[in-house]
């Protein structure tokens, strides 16, 4: 297959690319060269910008394109307009895109989010994500019809991640000491997928010919993942590479909100299970991908690979907002605090 992925230079970029040259697809890629140098020899590189400068495109003949980086209508329209050729165009959108997180179980009929109001060209914030990647799908829906496949993935995790996310955990696990954990009910579960397995998974998809529209998330067996599976797995992992283990501490939500732990980027992959408005986070319904070929490796493999990855320094920006190792310690010696007796 002739494939041309717009982005390729970064996480899911990289790890498309990776699967793609080894399936021995011939690949093109397209971006502004600004993430990214160390390009394999086999593969095409066209400069451009899909905002501006889309001549490297002409001409093509792709058989087929990934859209890694489409946040907003301005992005995707031009793109989609200069590559009506591609008998199959994957774009990347999000669970992000959803009307609602609130309900349980979710699957790909659920409603998306409004964009109304905001522009083709709107900035990207925490609050436009999800409504600029919906829009983006009803855009291309119009563009492509039956030749669009959309994907939402869910939280993306595995080596090489900018955001550290997941990436916490076996960092955290493998740095010794007493870890913080969330307290969380027995029932909370856990949703994220390998970057690796998105991409090779989104590239079958090509293979087989699909359309259609996919939630993206893991894991893909049928069991369920918990915070005692990640805590130990992390823990496991960090055991394997001869790092001090820490010690997992329970923490009650209830404290954490009190003083003020911001959830999800003070503490990763957290939401308090009192947040009726994220009880559907890590709940989203991956039947229609599990049917369509979908598998997600063991949680240990993803461990591992993070790990030899490195663990970064205290001042690294993927942990830079996350929770510090002194504010950890205080927040461990007030839980203890309220659990002695009086």
């Amino acid at each position: 297959m002739k494939l041309l992925i717009l982005g390729g230079g970064v996480f899911l970029g990289r790890a498309l690319l990776d699967a793609a040259l080894g399936r021995g697809h011939a690949v093109s890629v397209f971006n502004r060269g600004r993430a990214r140098q160390d390009w394999p020899a086999d593969v095409q590189v066209l400069r451009g910008d899909r905002r501006g400068d889309l001549s490297a495109l002409a001409g093509g003949g792709w058989d087929a394109v990934i859209d890694t980086c489409g946040y907003a209508p301005a992005d995707v329209v031009p793109t989609a307009q200069s590559l009506a050729g591609c008998a199959r165009y994957l774009f990347v959108s999000s669970i992000s895109a959803y009307a609602s997180l609130a309900e349980p179980g979710q699957d790909e009929r659920a409603a998306l989010a409004s964009a109304e109001g905001l522009a083709a060209d709107a900035a990207v914030t925490g609050e436009t994500y999800g409504p600029l990647k919906a829009e983006c799908e009803r855009v291309l829906t119009r563009l492509l019809g039956e030749r669009l496949i959309v994907v939402r993935p869910g939280l993306i995790v595995g080596p090489g991640d900018p955001s550290g996310r997941f990436s916490y955990w076996p960092w955290r696990a493998a740095g010794g000491g007493a870890m913080l954990v969330p307290a969380v009910p027995p029932s909370a579960r856990l949703q994220f997928i390998d970057v690796r397995d998105l991409g090779a998974w989104m590239l079958a998809l090509l293979e087989a010919g699909a359309h259609g529209v996919f939630n993206a998330t893991g894991p893909a067996g049928a069991d369920a993942l918990g915070w005692d599976e990640l805590i130990e797995a992390c823990r496991a992992g960090a055991r394997a590479i001869g790092s001090p283990v820490s010690e997992p501490v329970a923490v009650l939500e209830a404290l954490l909100l009190a003083q003020g732990v911001a959830p999800w980027t003070e503490l990763p992959l957290w939401m308090p299970s009192s947040d009726a408005e994220t009880a559907g986070l890590m709940t989203i319904d991956i039947t229609r991908a599990v049917g369509a070929g979908l598998r997600t490796r063991p949680l240990a493999e993803t461990v591992q690979a993070v790990l030899a990855d490195g663990i970064p320094a205290a001042d690294d920006p993927r942990i830079a907002a996350k929770l510090s190792r002194a504010r950890e310690a205080e927040l461990i010696a007030l839980a203890r605090r309220g659990s002695d007796p009086d």
